[in-house]
């Protein structure tokens, strides 16, 4: 085996078991990689392999070099809320499988994988093409909505960083699975990410992030996806369930397209804090009453929430389905989509379904915005003369 690919139950300079802290023997081997890789034109990174098996992390794993790979054999999801909730005397498996890390830190930190170099990037240069791939991180007990629960993070960037890669993971349990701050050119994808407070957050600023074809299946007190001061994100093929809250804060050109969305509460999406020049398209909402309470949004605040200009909302299928009696506030029409400010936003051929008087609704400060075969004239509520219309027939 080349000295760049190191097996953490086979490592001889582990000092520790990775089956007692996985954790302690990534930090040794990240340690042995530094000292064989010395120079600015030698630093090929490495490749941490993680066979099948239950592994505990009691010390938080500190990323601090460019080009390394973790990887394991599956990311193992199996629903702890399901198990935590139901007898399972008779079950055939209670944990999850595959490459199964437990996140138990006993060192004072929260994460289990912390990715941070010291210096400024313009120093020292960005993390540049880390990847985690093909394991499971579990947080091993936590209660509904997940936050703040635990308190427990999966993955945490907190330096600068190039084209990194999640993929095929598994989280479970935790407060926050995923963070990224000041993410270029993230790729995240083909995980399962579920009963967590927060699935993925890119926070500082980011660009040209892609989200894609994730199952992200999160309770109702932090995000699904959250991105602030972003630019030209793709969010596509993702299936969001439960409590599905897509939030854009100061987001633009960013693309939401082809997702399956399902939740029991409003805000399924919002463009927040001037969120302009971004493309809603070919999404299934689906709004139903089910498991968990939530004040935070009521029925007006919109399945799609609009504060920022010249977004494009088309092409969405909105299916909306619960009972009178659990619309807040009390007696009134649930809000399809709120376009609550900004100038020159489109929605065209938008379709929606409800067993209730639903609307489609222009807050009274915006400003030429063109509602085109996206409601009826009944389903239509404009607080401002300064738009088009023209209703779906």
């Amino acid at each position: 085996m080349a000295d760049t690919v190191y097996d953490v139950t086979t490592w001889a300079g582990a000092t520790v078991s990775p089956y007692v802290d996985i954790g302690a023997v990534i930090n040794q081997i990240i340690a042995d990689i530094k000292s064989k890789q010395t120079t600015q034109t030698t630093r090929p990174g490495a490749v941490i392999y993680i066979p099948p098996g239950h592994y505990d992390l009691l010390t938080r794993v500190v990323i601090d070099i460019s080009f390394l790979q973790i990887k394991g054999s599956g990311h193992g999801f199996l629903s702890e809320a399901i198990r935590d909730e139901s007898p399972t005397g008779s079950w055939v498996e209670t944990l999850p499988g595959a490459s199964h890390i437990r996140v138990k830190n006993n060192d004072g930190h929260k994460e289990a994988f912390l990715v941070s170099r010291s210096g400024a990037p313009s120093t020292v240069g960005r993390l540049n093409s880390i990847v985690f791939q093909d394991f499971c991180l579990d947080g091993v007990g936590s209660t509904k909505p997940y936050t703040p629960g635990n308190s427990k993070i999966g993955i945490s960037f907190q330096s600068d960083n190039d084209a990194v890669r999640i993929e095929g993971m598994g989280f479970v349990y935790l407060e926050h699975a995923i963070i990224i701050k000041g993410a270029d050119a993230p790729n995240i994808t083909n995980n399962f990410i579920a009963e967590c407070g927060y699935c993925i957050e890119l926070t500082g600023a980011s660009q040209v992030a892609k989200i894609t074809n994730n199952f992200l299946i999160s309770a109702w007190g932090g995000y699904s996806i959250f991105a602030e001061n972003g630019e030209g994100l793709q969010i596509s093929g993702n299936t969001v369930l439960w409590a599905c809250n897509i939030t854009l804060n100061n987001v633009n050109r960013a693309s939401i397209t082809s997702n399956k969305l399902l939740s029991n509460f409003p805000s399924m999406i919002a463009l927040l804090n001037g969120s302009s020049e971004n493309l809603i398209a070919s999404n299934h909402f689906r709004r139903v009453h089910g498991d968990g309470t939530s004040t935070r949004f009521d029925d007006k605040f919109g399945l799609v929430h609009i504060a920022g200009s010249k977004n494009t909302l088309t092409s969405n299928q909105f299916s909306f389905s619960v009972p009178s009696g659990n619309i807040t506030p009390a007696g009134a029409d649930p809000t399809i989509v709120l376009v609550k400010s900004g100038d020159n936003n489109y929605l065209a051929t938008n379709h929606i379904t409800s067993n209730l008087p639903a609307k489609v609704v222009l807050d009274a400060s915006t400003t030429a915005t063109k509602v085109l075969y996206s409601a009826t004239s009944a389903q239509f509520d404009a607080y401002t003369s300064n738009h088009s219309m023209v209703p779906t027939p």
